[in-house]
Protein backbone atom coordinates (compact mmCIF):
# COMPACT_ATOMS: atom_id res chain seq x y z
CA UNK A 1 0.00 0.00 0.00
CA UNK A 2 2.79 2.55 0.73
CA UNK A 3 4.54 1.68 -2.51
CA UNK A 4 1.05 2.59 -4.10
CA UNK A 5 0.99 5.86 -2.76
CA UNK A 6 4.02 6.42 -2.84
CA UNK A 7 4.18 6.22 -7.24
CA UNK A 8 0.42 7.80 -7.06
CA UNK A 9 2.25 11.24 -5.76
CA UNK A 10 5.09 10.92 -7.76
CA UNK A 11 3.30 10.48 -10.80
CA UNK A 12 0.91 13.42 -9.47
CA UNK A 13 3.79 15.72 -9.25
CA UNK A 14 5.48 15.09 -12.31
CA UNK A 15 2.27 15.95 -14.03
CA UNK A 16 1.73 19.07 -11.69
CA UNK A 17 5.39 20.19 -12.75
CA UNK A 18 4.90 19.42 -16.19
CA UNK A 19 1.88 21.52 -16.54
CA UNK A 20 3.13 24.50 -14.58
CA UNK A 21 6.31 24.27 -16.79
CA UNK A 22 4.31 23.77 -19.69
CA UNK A 23 2.17 27.26 -18.73
CA UNK A 24 5.54 29.15 -17.76
CA UNK A 25 6.84 28.37 -21.54
CA UNK A 26 3.99 29.55 -23.35
CA UNK A 27 3.46 32.40 -21.26
CA UNK A 28 7.35 33.40 -21.85
CA UNK A 29 6.45 34.57 -25.37
CA UNK A 30 3.05 35.64 -24.91
CA UNK A 31 2.14 39.33 -26.16
CA UNK A 32 0.25 42.29 -25.28
CA UNK A 33 -1.98 44.09 -27.72
CA UNK A 34 0.97 46.49 -28.60
CA UNK A 35 3.09 43.96 -29.58
CA UNK A 36 5.45 43.91 -26.08
CA UNK A 37 6.17 41.29 -23.80
CA UNK A 38 4.17 40.81 -20.77
CA UNK A 39 6.63 38.24 -19.39
CA UNK A 40 8.51 39.76 -16.25
CA UNK A 41 10.89 37.81 -13.49
CA UNK A 42 12.58 39.04 -10.29
CA UNK A 43 14.91 37.10 -9.08
CA UNK A 44 17.12 38.11 -5.49
CA UNK A 45 19.14 36.68 -3.17
CA UNK A 46 16.95 36.97 0.38
CA UNK A 47 17.66 36.74 4.00
CA UNK A 48 14.72 36.45 6.35
CA UNK A 49 14.09 36.00 9.74
CA UNK A 50 11.17 34.06 11.92
CA UNK A 51 11.11 32.67 15.32
CA UNK A 52 10.71 29.60 13.50
CA UNK A 53 13.26 29.08 11.44
CA UNK A 54 15.58 31.43 13.15
CA UNK A 55 17.71 33.11 10.00
CA UNK A 56 17.34 31.73 6.69
CA UNK A 57 19.01 32.38 3.37
CA UNK A 58 18.65 31.68 -0.21
CA UNK A 59 17.15 32.50 -3.21
CA UNK A 60 13.99 33.43 -5.08
CA UNK A 61 12.58 34.56 -8.55
CA UNK A 62 8.97 36.01 -8.55
CA UNK A 63 7.38 35.29 -12.30
CA UNK A 64 4.54 37.85 -13.66
CA UNK A 65 3.32 37.78 -16.69
CA UNK A 66 -0.68 37.44 -19.17
CA UNK A 67 -1.05 34.41 -21.47
CA UNK A 68 -1.33 34.38 -24.71
CA UNK A 69 -4.50 36.10 -25.91
CA UNK A 70 -5.19 38.04 -22.69
CA UNK A 71 -6.43 41.48 -22.53
CA UNK A 72 -3.95 44.25 -20.25
CA UNK A 73 -7.15 44.79 -18.73
CA UNK A 74 -6.94 40.80 -17.13
CA UNK A 75 -5.55 40.01 -14.20
CA UNK A 76 -1.75 39.28 -13.90
CA UNK A 77 -0.35 35.45 -13.26
CA UNK A 78 2.33 34.82 -11.36
CA UNK A 79 4.73 32.14 -9.84
CA UNK A 80 7.52 31.94 -7.72
CA UNK A 81 10.67 29.96 -7.44
CA UNK A 82 12.33 29.60 -4.11
CA UNK A 83 14.87 27.62 -2.18
CA UNK A 84 16.40 28.39 1.39
CA UNK A 85 18.28 26.83 4.11
CA UNK A 86 17.98 28.34 7.49
CA UNK A 87 20.77 27.99 10.57
CA UNK A 88 18.02 25.54 12.03
CA UNK A 89 19.11 23.10 9.57
CA UNK A 90 16.03 23.45 7.61
CA UNK A 91 15.75 23.36 3.67
CA UNK A 92 12.72 24.82 2.23
CA UNK A 93 12.06 24.08 -1.72
CA UNK A 94 8.61 26.02 -2.43
CA UNK A 95 6.75 27.24 -6.06
CA UNK A 96 3.49 29.05 -5.21
CA UNK A 97 1.72 29.90 -8.19
CA UNK A 98 -1.64 31.93 -8.95
CA UNK A 99 -2.92 31.95 -12.51
CA UNK A 100 -6.00 33.48 -14.59
CA UNK A 101 -6.91 32.37 -18.09
CA UNK A 102 -9.41 33.31 -20.53
CA UNK A 103 -9.82 37.00 -19.46
CA UNK A 104 -9.90 35.64 -15.49
CA UNK A 105 -12.87 33.16 -16.41
CA UNK A 106 -10.69 30.61 -14.72
CA UNK A 107 -8.73 30.98 -11.87
CA UNK A 108 -5.93 28.47 -10.45
CA UNK A 109 -3.66 28.87 -7.31
CA UNK A 110 -1.42 27.11 -5.03
CA UNK A 111 1.72 25.58 -3.93
CA UNK A 112 4.24 22.62 -4.62
CA UNK A 113 7.15 22.49 -2.28
CA UNK A 114 9.42 20.12 -0.14
CA UNK A 115 10.58 21.27 3.32
CA UNK A 116 13.06 19.48 5.90
CA UNK A 117 11.85 21.52 8.63
CA UNK A 118 11.35 21.09 12.70
CA UNK A 119 8.18 22.71 14.50
CA UNK A 120 7.77 22.97 18.17
CA UNK A 121 4.66 21.22 19.71
CA UNK A 122 3.20 22.29 22.92
CA UNK A 123 0.40 19.95 23.06
CA UNK A 124 -3.43 20.30 22.70
CA UNK A 125 -5.16 22.92 23.83
CA UNK A 126 -5.49 26.66 24.99
CA UNK A 127 -3.72 26.70 27.86
CA UNK A 128 -0.76 25.46 27.68
CA UNK A 129 2.42 26.18 29.73
CA UNK A 130 6.06 26.83 27.45
CA UNK A 131 7.54 24.32 29.46
CA UNK A 132 5.64 21.72 27.80
CA UNK A 133 7.34 22.49 24.38
CA UNK A 134 9.23 19.73 22.65
CA UNK A 135 11.28 20.24 19.21
CA UNK A 136 10.38 17.62 16.94
CA UNK A 137 11.90 17.24 13.40
CA UNK A 138 9.71 16.40 9.25
CA UNK A 139 10.63 15.54 6.02
CA UNK A 140 7.29 16.17 3.45
CA UNK A 141 6.48 17.06 -0.22
CA UNK A 142 3.48 19.23 -0.70
CA UNK A 143 1.24 19.58 -3.30
CA UNK A 144 -2.03 22.74 -2.86
CA UNK A 145 -4.27 22.92 -5.30
CA UNK A 146 -7.33 24.73 -5.95
CA UNK A 147 -8.86 25.28 -9.66
CA UNK A 148 -11.89 27.42 -10.17
CA UNK A 149 -14.00 29.17 -12.68
CA UNK A 150 -15.76 32.38 -12.91
CA UNK A 151 -19.45 31.80 -11.61
CA UNK A 152 -20.51 35.31 -11.12
CA UNK A 153 -18.28 38.70 -11.57
CA UNK A 154 -15.33 38.31 -8.48
CA UNK A 155 -17.16 34.80 -7.35
CA UNK A 156 -15.15 31.31 -8.06
CA UNK A 157 -16.58 28.08 -7.24
CA UNK A 158 -14.26 24.85 -7.87
CA UNK A 159 -12.18 22.01 -5.99
CA UNK A 160 -9.07 22.16 -3.70
CA UNK A 161 -6.89 19.17 -3.12
CA UNK A 162 -4.50 19.24 -0.59
CA UNK A 163 -1.30 16.86 -0.69
CA UNK A 164 1.64 16.57 2.66
CA UNK A 165 3.40 13.10 3.29
CA UNK A 166 4.35 13.91 6.71
CA UNK A 167 7.46 12.00 7.60
CA UNK A 168 8.57 12.65 11.16
CA UNK A 169 11.91 11.82 11.40
CA UNK A 170 13.09 12.81 14.59
CA UNK A 171 11.48 14.01 18.12
CA UNK A 172 12.40 14.45 21.59
CA UNK A 173 13.05 11.48 24.22
CA UNK A 174 10.49 10.83 26.64
CA UNK A 175 8.21 13.58 25.26
CA UNK A 176 4.12 13.49 24.16
CA UNK A 177 5.02 11.96 20.34
CA UNK A 178 7.87 9.99 20.95
CA UNK A 179 5.57 8.18 23.58
CA UNK A 180 3.41 8.22 20.98
CA UNK A 181 0.11 10.25 23.08
CA UNK A 182 -0.63 12.44 19.90
CA UNK A 183 -2.93 11.32 16.47
CA UNK A 184 -0.93 11.38 14.05
CA UNK A 185 3.01 10.71 16.24
CA UNK A 186 4.36 8.59 13.64
CA UNK A 187 3.40 10.81 10.74
CA UNK A 188 1.35 10.03 7.32
CA UNK A 189 -0.05 10.93 4.69
CA UNK A 190 -2.87 13.83 4.85
CA UNK A 191 -4.87 13.64 1.42
CA UNK A 192 -8.20 15.51 0.74
CA UNK A 193 -10.56 16.55 -1.55
CA UNK A 194 -13.30 19.26 -1.06
CA UNK A 195 -15.34 22.84 -2.69
CA UNK A 196 -13.47 25.94 -2.29
CA UNK A 197 -15.46 29.16 -3.02
CA UNK A 198 -13.95 32.35 -3.37
CA UNK A 199 -14.99 35.19 -3.88
CA UNK A 200 -12.29 38.65 -4.31
CA UNK A 201 -13.11 41.58 -5.58
CA UNK A 202 -9.30 43.00 -4.39
CA UNK A 203 -7.77 46.06 -6.19
CA UNK A 204 -3.93 44.58 -5.94
CA UNK A 205 -3.17 40.88 -5.30
CA UNK A 206 0.76 41.77 -3.36
CA UNK A 207 -0.56 44.90 -1.97
CA UNK A 208 -4.04 45.36 -2.10
CA UNK A 209 -5.64 48.89 -0.69
CA UNK A 210 -9.77 48.09 -1.44
CA UNK A 211 -11.79 45.40 -1.94
CA UNK A 212 -13.27 42.28 -0.38
CA UNK A 213 -11.69 38.38 -0.11
CA UNK A 214 -13.59 35.68 1.34
CA UNK A 215 -12.79 31.92 1.34
CA UNK A 216 -15.03 29.18 2.00
CA UNK A 217 -13.58 25.57 2.46
CA UNK A 218 -14.98 21.92 3.21
CA UNK A 219 -12.31 19.60 2.87
CA UNK A 220 -12.91 15.95 3.26
CA UNK A 221 -9.61 13.80 4.45
CA UNK A 222 -10.28 10.53 3.33
CA UNK A 223 -8.56 7.14 2.97
CA UNK A 224 -10.00 6.76 -0.33
CA UNK A 225 -8.09 10.17 -1.73
CA UNK A 226 -4.85 7.62 -0.27
CA UNK A 227 -4.84 9.66 3.37
CA UNK A 228 -4.07 7.83 6.29
CA UNK A 229 -6.56 9.74 8.41
CA UNK A 230 -10.50 10.50 8.15
CA UNK A 231 -11.66 14.11 9.08
CA UNK A 232 -13.15 17.36 7.31
CA UNK A 233 -11.80 20.59 7.39
CA UNK A 234 -14.31 23.72 6.92
CA UNK A 235 -13.03 27.21 6.91
CA UNK A 236 -13.90 30.29 6.28
CA UNK A 237 -11.60 33.68 5.85
CA UNK A 238 -12.95 36.92 5.02
CA UNK A 239 -10.51 39.75 4.31
CA UNK A 240 -11.52 43.78 3.93
CA UNK A 241 -9.07 46.18 2.45
CA UNK A 242 -10.29 50.02 3.30
CA UNK A 243 -8.20 53.35 2.03
CA UNK A 244 -9.00 56.62 3.11
CA UNK A 245 -6.69 59.60 2.62
CA UNK A 246 -3.95 57.46 1.68
CA UNK A 247 -4.67 55.34 5.07
CA UNK A 248 -5.05 51.87 5.19
CA UNK A 249 -7.05 49.75 7.10
CA UNK A 250 -7.54 45.41 6.45
CA UNK A 251 -9.33 43.24 9.14
CA UNK A 252 -9.07 39.38 8.64
CA UNK A 253 -11.32 37.28 10.30
CA UNK A 254 -10.28 33.45 10.20
CA UNK A 255 -12.28 30.44 11.36
CA UNK A 256 -11.67 26.60 11.28
CA UNK A 257 -13.29 23.37 12.46
CA UNK A 258 -12.02 20.28 12.10
CA UNK A 259 -14.34 17.13 12.14
CA UNK A 260 -13.39 13.57 12.83
CA UNK A 261 -10.19 12.26 13.75
CA UNK A 262 -7.42 14.90 13.05
CA UNK A 263 -3.82 14.34 13.73
CA UNK A 264 -2.09 17.03 16.15
CA UNK A 265 -0.59 18.36 12.50
CA UNK A 266 -3.65 19.21 10.70
CA UNK A 267 -5.44 20.73 13.63
CA UNK A 268 -6.33 24.67 13.65
CA UNK A 269 -3.17 26.69 15.33
CA UNK A 270 -2.45 29.73 16.36
CA UNK A 271 0.69 31.71 15.17
CA UNK A 272 3.35 31.77 12.35
CA UNK A 273 4.25 34.89 9.94
CA UNK A 274 0.63 35.67 9.02
CA UNK A 275 -1.87 34.87 11.42
CA UNK A 276 -1.41 35.94 15.33
CA UNK A 277 1.89 37.21 14.94
CA UNK A 278 3.89 37.13 18.25
CA UNK A 279 3.11 33.73 18.85
CA UNK A 280 5.37 30.92 17.85
CA UNK A 281 3.47 28.79 14.97
CA UNK A 282 1.34 26.02 16.87
CA UNK A 283 2.13 27.55 20.17
CA UNK A 284 -2.10 26.70 20.74
CA UNK A 285 -3.46 24.16 18.53
CA UNK A 286 -6.79 22.24 19.00
CA UNK A 287 -9.81 21.14 16.70
CA UNK A 288 -11.45 24.70 16.16
CA UNK A 289 -10.33 27.61 15.84
CA UNK A 290 -11.53 31.74 15.84
CA UNK A 291 -9.34 34.62 15.33
CA UNK A 292 -9.90 38.27 14.22
CA UNK A 293 -6.65 40.75 13.33
CA UNK A 294 -6.32 44.04 11.90
CA UNK A 295 -3.58 46.40 10.57
CA UNK A 296 -3.09 50.11 9.68
CA UNK A 297 -1.09 50.82 6.53
CA UNK A 298 0.89 53.63 5.45
CA UNK A 299 2.91 54.56 2.87
CA UNK A 300 6.27 57.06 3.68
CA UNK A 301 8.53 58.77 0.99
CA UNK A 302 11.29 56.82 -0.55
CA UNK A 303 9.39 53.51 -1.25
CA UNK A 304 9.27 53.02 2.85
CA UNK A 305 6.28 52.34 4.68
CA UNK A 306 5.10 51.21 8.24
CA UNK A 307 2.17 49.35 10.05
CA UNK A 308 0.55 48.87 13.41
CA UNK A 309 -1.49 45.75 13.88
CA UNK A 310 -3.36 43.78 16.70
CA UNK A 311 -5.15 40.30 17.11
CA UNK A 312 -7.06 38.15 19.38
CA UNK A 313 -7.82 34.28 19.00
CA UNK A 314 -8.70 31.05 20.78
CA UNK A 315 -8.49 27.54 19.98
CA UNK A 316 -10.71 24.72 21.48
CA UNK A 317 -12.01 21.24 21.13
CA UNK A 318 -15.64 21.98 20.41
CA UNK A 319 -17.19 24.86 19.15
CA UNK A 320 -19.32 25.41 22.29
CA UNK A 321 -16.32 24.87 24.55
CA UNK A 322 -14.95 28.20 23.58
CA UNK A 323 -13.88 30.72 26.77
CA UNK A 324 -13.35 34.06 26.96
CA UNK A 325 -10.52 33.62 29.32
CA UNK A 326 -8.92 31.37 26.52
CA UNK A 327 -8.59 34.22 23.91
CA UNK A 328 -4.94 35.31 23.45
CA UNK A 329 -4.25 38.87 22.17
CA UNK A 330 -1.47 40.03 20.31
CA UNK A 331 0.05 43.91 19.16
CA UNK A 332 2.83 45.12 17.12
CA UNK A 333 3.90 46.93 14.40
CA UNK A 334 6.69 47.38 11.55
CA UNK A 335 8.05 48.62 8.74
CA UNK A 336 7.78 48.19 4.68
CA UNK A 337 10.47 48.61 1.97
CA UNK A 338 8.97 47.86 -1.62
CA UNK A 339 11.19 46.03 -3.80
CA UNK A 340 8.90 46.53 -7.21
CA UNK A 341 6.50 49.59 -7.24
CA UNK A 342 4.97 47.87 -10.39
CA UNK A 343 4.13 44.88 -8.64
CA UNK A 344 3.70 46.37 -5.56
CA UNK A 345 5.99 43.80 -3.64
CA UNK A 346 6.97 44.68 -0.38
CA UNK A 347 9.91 43.22 2.37
CA UNK A 348 8.36 42.90 5.58
CA UNK A 349 9.62 43.64 8.99
CA UNK A 350 7.08 42.80 12.00
CA UNK A 351 7.66 42.64 15.64
CA UNK A 352 4.85 41.30 17.40
CA UNK A 353 4.08 40.33 21.11
CA UNK A 354 1.77 37.88 23.05
CA UNK A 355 1.02 36.74 26.22
CA UNK A 356 3.03 34.55 28.53
CA UNK A 357 6.32 35.72 27.24
CA UNK A 358 5.70 34.99 23.71
CA UNK A 359 6.88 37.61 21.09
CA UNK A 360 8.75 37.54 17.70
CA UNK A 361 10.65 39.50 14.45
CA UNK A 362 9.48 38.32 11.26
CA UNK A 363 11.34 39.24 8.12
CA UNK A 364 9.86 38.41 4.85
CA UNK A 365 8.65 39.14 1.57
CA UNK A 366 4.60 39.95 0.85
CA UNK A 367 1.83 41.05 3.72
CA UNK A 368 0.47 38.66 6.61
CA UNK A 369 -2.89 39.39 4.51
Amino acid sequence: MESYKSITFCSMQKFLLTFLLSLFLTSAYSQSDSGATTFKAFPLPIAYFTPETDWGFGVVSLFSFRFKNETKESRISQFQFGAAYTLRDQLLLYLPFQLYLKDENYYAFGELGYYKYSYRFFGVGSDLPKSDEELYAVDFPRIRLNVMKLARPNWYVGLRYWFDGYDITEVEENGILDRNRALGAEGGIISSLGIISLVDSRNDYNYPTKGTYFEFVVLPNLKVFGSDFEFTRISADYVKYLTKNKHTFALNLFSVANLGKTPFNEMALIGGTRRMRGYFEGRYRDNNMIMAQAEYRKSLPFNFGFVLFTGFGSVASTFNSFEIENIKPTVGGGLRYRLSKDEKINVRLDYGIGVQGSSGFYLTIGEAF
